[in-house]
């Protein structure tokens, strides 16, 4: 598999290119201070006193006040509240350097033309936004009509470049092909145009209201539209498909303009569109964001988790969205979010709230939003006749299984007794019970299905003990990728897509390894080797120690090749592991079927 990592010699251009000056002078008013060294108020926290100095030679900035320093790529991270691999992106984009894909050599002429198609899509994205917005700019356009009866105000469409798909089949397709210059195979693969199983093309948004989705540095990457009329023939909102840039699981409608007012508002509120969301920013939470094209995904979640741990599900009354907040919040609380739930009053969504009451109604619904779990409890109570104890069963069930999905012991053991209040059922009745759910989910987890249900016998546990314990123990392949990925960045960016955290050892080499690798995947190799040589002071491993010596153990020539027997050696010593667990499963087993199962399983992994 091609690796899709930004390389080094692309992020040593970009800084080349930069002048921490330059970046940070468009946030902070510098004064001269000497030769090459300026000062400013500090940007990270209040004070009178300029005591932020930019060391225009070193290409370094502190604060003497907060203590915050580092380079121009910090700079970015800390002000746009993004991590490494975006703030990258942002410096490219201002400096004007085209972030190619990483691959092997034999691949680079394709992944140069791939990495060529992606730059034009941005731009080919960027100009349609255009395009749309000037549409919509025109009198008597039907989509200004329909913002004007919604009571948007001219400001707001500007600032979510609201626009319009002209009402024609293929007005987009000549403009991006014979005004624009952009072949028909591109404009397919933008998703704005469509082909009909004919081979006909066709405007995909042909006369809808437009609304631009932009990935976390601002990149126009596709676009949502809505019709304007009530018609139940057609889809109420249409959205671009899977694009090389145009990832709908991984991407947040206005998260581009609510990333910085996250940490400021101290949380995300969660919508379920886009007209919910605007009417959540003009109402004064620019926290508030929409998952695009698509229910609420994990990955969504995971990008939401870098900018705050509270979250506020905003989603409507009906059926649907009651659906779509449990489900939300089995996909938040095992990601350790604080998770409240926000009451529309009359079963209004943000958008009519905001337009019958104001922006005071929509802030009093926010400030009264309720804790999971008491929303939770709610809709057990009408669900279920919890006065009966079967039913309450049930309910109780049903609550204990998200509480079993919570990571955090003391959160955990919190909303045991809050539900054991809410029941009046005795704590140990709940903790048991999730206790419970907890082991039966860890055993779907492990595979092991059901083959110990009723207890292995002490020789086998021991047995299984023994098998998993050989995972856990640092080995020499392990060591040898340890060694090859501090030494060379290629290896560890080459490692974070082929080695799974969990095929990892839970020895200090395994963690170590997992600690490199981590810092490969947000493009901080040497922070992370730093890292862990800063750790060896406090806890020496003599292992550890020889990998971080050992960089000039192999050439550039050998790592890969070695990296390669290293991966065989792990996948070996994971089969093996797995056969003996495997052959403590088949004497445990009591029915012909499990056996059955087993020796299937069995004759698998030999084959492999």
């Amino acid at each position: 598999m091609a690796n899709r990592s930004i390389s080094d010699d692309v992020i040593a251009e970009i800084r080349a290119r930069c002048s921490i000056v330059d970046v940070v002078g468009t946030v902070v008013p510098l004064k001269r201070a000497g030769s090459g060294r300026f000062k400013g108020l500090c940007p990270f926290h209040q004070e009178k006193t300029p005591s932020f100095t930019v060391d225009e030679g070193k290409g370094f900035f502190h604060c003497f006040g907060c203590g915050k320093s580092g380079d121009a790529f910090r700079f970015v991270m800390e002000r746009e509240n993004v991590d490494f691999p975006n703030a990258v992106h942002i410096l490219a984009s201002r400096c004007g350097v085209v972030i190619p894909e990483y691959t092997s050599p034999a691949e680079a002429a394709e992944d140069r033309h791939r990495a060529d198609a992606r730059v034009r899509l941005y731009e080919l994205h960027e100009k349609f936004t255009t395009f749309f917005q000037e549409n919509l700019a025109r009198p008597g356009n039907p989509a200004l009509d329909y913002l004007t009866r919604r009571k948007i105000p001219s400001e707001i469409i500007r600032d979510f470049r609201l626009g319009y798909a002209p009402d024609e089949w293929d007005a987009c397709l000549r403009y991006g092909c014979n005004v624009l210059g952009y072949s028909k195979e591109e404009m397919l693969s933008s998703g704005i145009v469509q082909q009909s199983e004919s081979g006909r093309a066709y405007d995909q948004f042909k006369g809808r209201l437009t609304f631009p989705i932009a990935n976390e540095q601002g990149k126009i990457v596709g676009f949502s539209a809505r019709i304007l009329s009530a018609d139940d023939k057609v889809a109420k909102y249409k959205n671009t498909p899977e694009t090389p840039i145009f990832k709908k699981s991984h991407l947040l409608y206005a998260l581009h303009l609510a990333r910085r007012k996250m940490p400021e508002q101290a949380m995300a509120i969660l919508c379920e569109g886009q007209l919910d969301t605007i009417a959540m920013h003009r109402a004064g939470f620019a926290c508030a964001v929409a998952p695009q094209g698509t229910a609420l995904t994990e990955d969504q979640l995971r990008i939401l988790r870098r900018y705050t741990d509270r979250i506020l599900l905003g989603f409507d009354a009906d059926g649907a969205g009651q659906k779509a907040i449990l489900r939300a919040l089995g996909l938040a609380l095992p990601l350790d979010f604080s998770v409240g739930v926000i009451s529309f009053p009359g079963g209004k969504d943000p958008d009519e709230l905001f337009r019958e009451q104001g922006a005071d109604a929509v802030r009093h619904a926010v400030e009264n939003a309720v804790d999971w779990m008491d929303f939770l409890v709610g809709k057990l109570r009408e669900k279920y006749r919890v006065t009966e104890p079967f039913e309450c069963a049930k309910a109780v069930d049903e609550a204990a299984e998200l509480l079993a999905k919570i990571t955090n012991p003391v959160a955990v053991e919190a909303y045991i007794r809050v539900l054991a209040g809410r029941f009046a059922l005795p704590v140990e009745t709940i903790a048991a019970v999730v206790k419970k759910l907890r082991m039966q989910n860890q055993r779907r987890l492990n595979g092991s299905g059901g083959a110990f249900a009723g207890g292995a016998p002490p020789a086998v546990a021991g047995e299984v003990k023994a098998a998993a314990e050989s995972l856990t123990a640092a080995n020499p392949a392990e060591k040898l990728l340890l060694l090859l990925a501090l030494a060379y960045p290629d290896v560890a960016r080459n490692l974070v897509e082929r080695l799974p955290a969990e095929h990892i050892s839970k020895s200090p080499v395994g963690a170590a390894l997992n600690l490199v690798l981590a810092g490969a995947a947000n493009g901080e190799s040497q922070e992370a080797a730093h890292e862990l040589a800063s750790r060896m002071g406090e806890t020496p491993d003599s292992d550890i120690a020889e990998c971080l010596l050992g960089s000039d153990m192999y050439t550039s020539e050998q790592a890969f090749p070695a990296m390669e027997d290293a991966l065989k050696e792990l996948e070996r010593r994971r089969g093996l592991a797995r056969s003996k667990n495997l052959e403590a499963s088949l004497r445990a087993a009591t029915t012909a079927e499990e056996r059955m199962k087993i020796l299937q399983e069995m004759m698998e992994l030999a084959k492999r």
